[in-house]
């Protein structure tokens, strides 16, 4: 039987980083899963105000990215709606796919690892993926903040209509 002894560099690497990048991976699709959702969930409200729960269907079963487009377009009829960051709603659908959908490689003898998708290699630390998940919070409490304002404002029209 042949040795293996003295065919690789040292010893190989336990499962300790994949672990640690599985959990903070988990957690950045739980917090963006919760956007997603909220965004799904403003369309709903702001259909329901303009009594169009006809649209839903086709609306809610879209891509996220044109989730925040149909978002986009339905707050414009909707005077005084806040101002929501698109460009960051949108810009974190892409580091999204990046964990969701790649290939955590990690080097046989060390902690080292890449994220590989698409015939990519992508370095993504550990810190990026926390910061995407704070990200990831901080938007969706930009979401709901919006919920507050279309909530008041329908309770001030079926006031107005008394």
């Amino acid at each position: 039987m042949a040795k293996l002894e003295g065919l690789f560099p040292g010893p190989f690497a336990g499962p300790e980083m994949r672990k640690k990048y599985a959990a903070a991976v988990g957690e950045f699709l739980v917090h963006f899963n919760a956007l997603e959702n909220a965004v799904r969930r403003t369309i709903e409200i702001i259909l329901a105000q303009h009594h169009r729960e006809d649209l839903l269907p086709d609306l809610r079963n879209d891509y996220y990215v044109k989730q925040i487009t149909n978002l986009q377009l339905l707050s414009l009829s909707i005077q005084g709606f806040p101002e929501l960051p698109y460009d960051r709603l949108i810009a974190i659908n892409g580091r999204r796919n990046t964990v969701a959908h790649g290939h955590f490689d990690q080097d046989l003898f060390s902690e080292a690892y890449n994220v590989v998708g698409r015939g990519k290699r992508v370095d993504v630390s550990l810190d990026e993926i926390k910061s995407n998940t704070d990200e990831a919070i901080d938007l969706l409490h930009e979401i709901e903040g919006a919920w507050a304002f279309l909530w008041f404002d329908d309770l001030d029209a079926q006031e107005a209509a008394k």
